[in-house]
């Protein structure tokens, strides 16, 4: 793994100077939203990000920790979009077996 800063576990001491890490940023940011998937040990969806298969922000929208905007008017490309997005998802929490390793 990547030597970054983690966070801290859930919830914590709520005494001024003890809240949060200045390390970490906060928000959308990749830095933490990477932060928070090792700190919930989700590696699959870490190691996707850190591969370039998926973004950080769909890692956090897969995870529950924002929402992506609703999707408005009927412009072009927009289904397409999602469809990339969700098949992208797909293949990287359900991979499939190796063909040529079930050949003896």
């Amino acid at each position: 793994m990547i030597d970054e800063p983690r966070l801290g576990q859930h919830g914590g001491p709520r005494r001024k100077g003890q809240q949060a890490s200045n390390k970490i940023k906060h928000g959308s940011s990749r830095e933490y939203i990477l932060a928070r998937l090792q700190r919930d040990r989700r590696f699959d969806l870490y190691a996707g990000v850190l591969e370039h298969k998926i973004s950080a922000f769909a890692a956090g929208v897969e995870m529950n920790y924002f929402k992506r905007a609703e999707r408005h008017g009927t412009g072009l490309g927009h289904g397409n979009q999602e469809r990339a997005r969700d098949w992208a998802l797909h293949r990287l929490l359900n991979p499939r077996p190796n063909p040529k390793a079930l050949i003896g």
